[in-house]
């Protein structure tokens, strides 16, 4: 009995880590970086490219995401459970957190579609891809997102007992249509749509040339102009496509994780099984946490393009820092 009690303390004291450290890391890494990504792609070379204006939205959403659900973990791996005993800040938190996590990863499909917009053979395909599109698209989302997440306001409550976290959805039902309305949302029908279009641009991509369609002065304009073009959405497609990819690998353990926890919401559960629960739990979130931690240092990494802009940014501001002494 007492070898089963150390095991469990030992489990909880790990969860407390997790959410004390790796949770305050991830919080202070993806704020930084989602900060820079913004600053990277508003620069003027990128800001009017609607694919960049996508990925810019997506990591305002993530910073949003991130704060609205690491702090409140970091304060807990601190005993500071204030913000999950308090009713009006739980159910703000949570909407906020809801809201901004769609938005983050549709973003993210938008930018997936303009870049299979931009690869397409059809000059009318290829003609949707605007900034004007892209503004309409996010406001779209934003906007059914707000109304869709409604339901977090009534059914979400505060010092909510028997769950991994106090701010939690106050009766099965209601447990029900969060967990699977963040499954299908957030996790299946995005998923399911960066694959599809991911796997179309790239057929795209290695299937045809595109030719330009304006006019042009001369010959070696119009071939030096549309060189530039295509090396551009060759670069932003990479980053798209890596960024894609991470999605799909590290949100699929949280449709997972809810998914088990619905089927097995009644289920009589002992104290050892809440504490590896609470622990996976722990992880997994961090690991959904982190996907949107990832996007400024992945477009450093393989976006020539990008490069070139946190370059300009970082010299801009080494000037003006200058200039001031």
């Amino acid at each position: 009995m007492s070898n089963d009690i150390n095991l469990i303390s030992s489990i909880n004291f790990a969860t407390i880590q997790i959410n004390r450290h790796a949770a305050a890391v991830v919080l202070l890494f993806g704020t930084i970086g989602n900060v820079l990504n913004v600053l990277v792609l508003s620069e003027n070379s990128l800001r009017k490219i609607p694919c960049a204006f996508y990925l810019c939205w997506s990591s305002v959403s993530a910073v949003v995401f991130l704060w609205s659900g690491l702090l409140t973990r970091v304060l807990q791996g601190y005993n500071f459970n204030w913000p999950n005993e308090n009713r009006p800040i739980c159910k703000i938190r949570l909407y906020l957190l809801n809201v901004s996590w769609a938005v983050a990863i549709w973003a993210l499909v938008g930018a997936s579609m303009d870049r299979y917009l931009c690869s397409s053979y059809s000059a009318a395909y290829r003609r949707l891809s605007t900034s004007q599109t892209a503004k309409r698209y996010l406001i779209g989302i934003f906007i059914f997102f707000a109304l869709a997440f409604l339901e977090i306001l009534y059914c979400f409550e505060a010092s909510v007992p028997n769950v991994p976290v106090a701010c939690y959805a106050q009766n099965l039902t209601c447990r029900l249509i969060s967990d699977w309305s963040n499954i299908l949302i957030d996790i299946v029908f995005p998923s399911i749509c960066l694959a599809i279009f991911g796997a179309l641009t790239i057929r795209n991509a290695r299937a045809r040339f595109i030719q330009p369609t304006a006019n042009s002065i001369s010959e070696t304009t119009t071939s030096t102009n549309a060189l530039v073009t295509r090396n551009n959405d060759r670069n932003l497609t990479r980053m798209l496509l890596v960024q894609v990819m991470i999605v799909l690998v590290l949100d699929l353990p949280f449709g997972v994780d809810r998914s088990y926890v619905s089927l097995t919401s009644d289920v009589p559960k002992s104290a050892y099984r809440v504490a590896i629960e609470n622990l996976l739990y722990s992880i997994i979130i961090l690991l959904l946490f982190f996907t949107h931690t990832t996007s400024f240092y992945l477009y450093t990494l393989t976006g020539t393009l990008y490069r070139a802009a946190f370059k300009r940014l970082g010299y801009r501001f080494l000037n003006q820092l200058q200039a001031r002494h």
